[in-house]
C-alpha cells in the first residue's frame, strides 16, 4: 500500500466567539469515511473526486484510491487532493500493483477510520448532500441499520442525465428469510455501510467483483438495511458490469470465464457469511442458491476444456441441470462463431427498440 499525500483539513475558528450553550450535551458526530475507487478512469476522475469533496455535513474523511491505473488517473487524484481547501480530511493512495475489487475494498476498509463508510466510484457522480442523507439516515435509525442505499439517476457516457432509476426499499426485507425469499433490487455505487459489520464478517474474497448482494446479506443478518428515497448518484452508463457487444469468439470466451469466475466468487463470500452465522443460515442459502452453484462451475469447467468431446462429456455429466440448457451452453462453447454473430444480430435489434 503506497501513500501518497494528505491533504488536513483546514480550520478557522473566529476569534471571541461566544461560548455555545446548551441544557443537554450533544451527542458526536459519528466519523464517515467516504470510499473513492477508481481504476483507468482518467476521463472522468477529476469531475467525480471534486465532488465527492464537495460533500457537505460535516468532515469527514475522504480516501482516494486508484487501483494502480496505467492512464494518469492516480496523478489526476493527487492534483485534486493538493488543490483542496475544506473541512475534510483526505488521503490519496494508490495500490502497489493492480489488485482488483474485492482486494481493493479490502484495503481501503482496513485503512477507514469511520463508523459508517460510503463508497463512490470515479466514473459516477454524487450530488452534494449525498453524504449528509445518508448519515442523517443512519440517525434516524439510532445507528442500528448496517446499510443504507439510494436510488440513481441514470448518467450516459456524455454526462447527460436520463431517468431516475430505483431501488427497493430494504426496509422492507426483515432478516435473511426474506433475502433468501427474493433478492432486493440494490446497486452497490449507492451504498454506505457500517465498519462494524465488516469487522463482524472480516475481508472479502479477493476475488469478489459484484459486492452488492454480499453487503445486502451481511446488513439483514445484523442491523438491517434501509432506503433513502432520493436519488443521490449519477451512475454512469456502460460500466464495469456490462454486459459488451462481442466482436469475436476469443472476446466471448473470456468475457464468459470472468463472468463466471465473478459468480462463483459472490457465492463463495455468501456461502463463508453463512457458515459464521450458523447451520440454519447455510441451509436457507443453500436453499436459496438452488442450481446456481452447479450452473457457474459447468461453465467455468466448458470454457476450461479443449475439445467437443471433453464439452460433450461435461454436458452429459451435469445432470442435476435442464439437458436443453447444458446442450445450449455447450454448443456456444463448440461453435462459437456463429454464437457471436446471433449476439451481435440480437444487440442490433435491441438498439432498434
Amino acid at each position: 500500500m503506497a501513500l501518497g499525500l494528505i491533504a488536513r483539513p483546514d480550520v478557522h475558528a473566529p476569534e471571541n466567539a461566544p461560548a455555545r450553550m446548551s441544557s443537554a450535551p450533544e451527542a458526536p458526530r459519528p466519523l464517515v469515511t467516504i470510499l473513492f475507487l477508481a481504476y483507468q478512469q482518467a476521463q472522468w476522475a477529476r469531475a467525480s473526486a471534486e465532488a465527492c469533496l464537495a460533500q457537505t455535513g460535516g468532515p469527514c474523511e475522504i480516501i482516494l484510491s486508484d487501483d494502480h491505473s496505467s492512464d494518469g488517473t492516480f496523478e489526476i487524484l493527487q492534483q485534486v487532493a493538493a488543490a483542496y481547501r475544506g473541512p475534510h480530511r483526505v488521503i490519496v493512495r494508490q495500490s502497489p500493483q493492480n489488485v482488483g475489487i474485492g482486494r481493493h475494498y479490502n484495503d481501503l476498509v482496513a485503512l477507514a477510520q469511520g463508523e459508517l463508510l460510503v463508497t463512490m466510484a470515479a466514473d459516477d457522480f454524487s450530488v452534494p448532500d449525498r453524504v449528509e442523507r445518508l448519515l442523517a439516515a443512519w440517525e434516524a435509525s439510532g445507528r442500528r441499520a448496517d446499510l443504507i442505499a439510494s436510488h440513481v439517476i441514470d448518467m450516459d457516457t456524455e454526462g447527460v442525465l436520463h431517468d431516475v432509476m430505483p431501488v427497493d426499499d430494504l426496509s422492507r426485507w426483515q432478516g435473511l428469510q426474506a433475502w433468501a425469499e427474493k433478492r432486493p433490487y440494490v446497486i452497490g455505487a449507492t451504498h454506505a455501510f457500517t465498519k462494524r459489520m465488516m469487522e463482524r464478517f472480516g475481508p472479502l474474497d479477493p476475488e469478489v467483483f459484484y459486492e452488492d448482494q454480499i453487503m445486502a446479506f451481511r446488513a439483514l443478518a445484523g442491523g438491517g438495511a434501509l432506503t433513502v428515497d432520493a436519488a443521490l448518484v449519477h451512475y454512469r452508463r456502460g460500466g464495469t458490469s456490462r454486459r459488451p457487444t462481442f466482436q469475436d469468439p476469443e472476446q466471448m470466451k473470456r468475457w464468459t470465464r470472468r463472468q463466471t469466475l465473478r459468480e462463483l466468487a459472490e457465492m463463495r463470500q455468501l456461502h463463508r457469511d453463512a457458515e459464521q452465522l450458523g447451520p440454519q443460515a447455510v441451509a436457507l442459502l443453500r436453499q436459496h442458491l438452488g442450481l446456481n452453484p452447479y450452473r457457474s462451475d459447468y461453465m467455468f469447467r466448458l470454457g476450461e476444456a479443449t475439445t467437443a468431446a471433453e464439452r460433450w462429456a461435461l454436458a452429459r455429466s451435469y445432470r442435476e441441470l435442464p439437458w436443453w440448457w447444458r446442450t445450449r451452453k455447450a454448443l456456444h462453447q463448440i461453435f462459437p462463431g456463429p454464437t457471436v454473430a446471433i449476439k451481435r444480430l440480437q444487440s442490433r435489434l435491441r438498439r432498434r427498440d
